[in-house]
């Protein structure tokens, strides 16, 4: 997955847009939704739940369905910010 650059005056530039953001014309702004879900997808993880349960568990109840690749980069992010979970 190709890293996200961001100008300093946050226009977007290129790479993958993370799960819980949309491209809005040359910004990323907020996708609430998806946000919620990933709360739900990092107490899961944190609870030894796998990706197929909480990829299932996002859809049922935030109506986004993460794929792997999303999961993984969301996950991957926590742990270099905040250590394993």
């Amino acid at each position: 997955m190709p890293d996200l650059d961001v100008a300093p005056d946050g226009r977007y530039l290129g790479g993958d847009i993370p799960f819980g953001y949309a491209l809005w014309g040359d910004f990323l702004v907020e996708a609430p939704a998806e946000l919620e879900a990933c709360v739900t997808m990092i107490r899961m993880t944190r609870l030894g739940h796998d990706y197929a349960a909480i990829a299932d568990a996002a859809e049922a109840q935030h109506g986004v369905r993460p794929t792997r690749a999303q999961y993984d980069g969301l996950i991957a992010s926590v742990r270099r910010r905040y250590g394993p979970l």
